[in-house]
């Protein structure tokens, strides 16, 4: 900083302008200290942390969503599909299935008060649908199984067809509910038509709940 001014007067010490004829003085800017690398990290973490957290199982709050949702719809399951006939109870799965993806995302949302795209939606509702599928093989491992290998499964699955099958189509049904590898065959392609069709439903409820949701909040 220049300690004369122009017009001969001593300047003040730091001084903007004279203090005499009001020139202005050439005042140095200091520099812009560095931000320190810990106040760099601490905001890059504080960024990280306002941000949407990502939808998977890692995600511990949609995780537990999923979980309470499945526990909820394997409990009206059961009772639904004993209700009415055969069409209408299997029409009612499937609308509560979707229905499950849709309620997932309304409790996450509730829960943490983040909106979900449609694909969080989606990703929602799998998990959803996963959890779901491994409740229904817990509950099928419990009761089906000890009830294959004592015979019931076969005398009511006889029962039920025997008004529609002629002798010679009972006979090979027998024969495949006698063999251990088609049994287990016929299991695996139910389990793998109902994970399917279970992350199917619930994603897109998932998406659906995720949809109307946004639509609600920007109305």
């Amino acid at each position: 900083m220049a300690e004369v001014c122009s017009c001969g007067t001593q300047l003040v010490e730091n001084a903007r302008f004279c203090h005499r004829c009001g020139a202005p003085t050439s005042v140095l800017i200091p520099e812009e200290e560095a931000v320190p690398e810990e106040v760099e990290q601490l905001l890059e973490a504080v960024e990280l942390k306002t941000a949407p957290a990502e939808i998977n199982f890692s995600n511990g709050t949609a995780v537990r969503v999923g979980l309470i949702v499945a526990a909820i719809s394997m409990a009206i399951f059961g009772p639904l599909a004993n209700l009415g006939g055969g069409g209408a109870s299997f029409i009612g799965i499937v609308l509560l299935t979707i229905f499950a993806g849709s309620l997932s995302v309304w409790f996450y949302q509730r829960r943490t008060g983040e909106p979900l795209t449609v694909v969080a939606g989606a990703r929602l509702g799998w998990i959803t649908g996963v959890f779901i599928f491994a409740l229904f093989l817990v509950l099928f491992t419990i009761s089906f199984i000890p009830a294959l290998e004592s015979g019931e499964i076969q005398k009511l699955q006889e029962a039920a067809l025997k008004q529609n099958l002629s002798d010679a189509d009972m006979m090979k049904v027998r024969e495949v509910f006698e063999s251990p590898v088609m049994v287990s065959i016929l299991v695996i392609l139910a389990m793998v038509v109902h994970f399917v069709g279970a992350t199917t439903l619930t994603s897109i409820g998932g998406m659906l709940g995720a949809k109307l949701l946004r639509r609600d909040q920007s109305l």
